[in-house]
């Protein structure tokens, strides 16, 4: 009787580990094409995103500081482009969001709940990043930042 305790509690050991592998695979951390040690700010923490932008239904930009992220969502997030406030939940507590599906987007169209998943997360460079941020990248001159039709500078 004990060994058939024993070989029931290792296998439902192993299937435990086994889900906990598969969950850990399909979260796809980091998204394609970051290479892990390379980008410093390749994932953010939802805690300190301090502005969004949706140019569409598909797509956030979140920025924190300087920052700014490009987020990919799952299918077409009516009413998000539209929505005033809007929430990041983390798919596990503390934790950045690096890739797939390791937060949803949060948002009322209308009274409703709504929710998308993050199925992309690119962090932008410092060109990108400066027209959602609305500040110019570090190094770069006043004169080159871009003047305005009257020769004074945008910012």
């Amino acid at each position: 009787m004990n060994r058939q305790a024993l070989l029931v509690s290792l296998l439902v050991a192993g299937i435990g580990l086994g889900s906990m592998t598969v969950a850990s695979a399909m979260s796809g951390r980091p998204s394609e094409g970051v290479k892990p040690g390379h980008d410093p700010h390749a994932c953010f923490d939802p805690t300190f995103v301090d502005g969004f932008q949706t140019p569409d239904d598909r797509t956030m930009i979140v920025t924190e500081g300087r920052e700014a992220y490009k987020l990919s969502l799952t299918g077409v997030c009516i009413g998000l482009d539209s929505s005033f406030m809007v929430g990041i939940r983390s798919r596990y507590p503390m934790s950045e969001v690096c890739g797939p599906f390791d937060a949803e987007i949060l948002y009322r169209d209308g009274g409703r709940r709504q929710s998308c998943q993050i199925t992309e997360v690119k962090h932008l460079s410092p060109e990108e990043a400066a027209e959602y941020t609305g500040r110019k990248p570090a190094g770069q001159s006043s004169a080159s930042a871009g003047a305005s039709a009257s020769g004074k500078s945008n910012w």
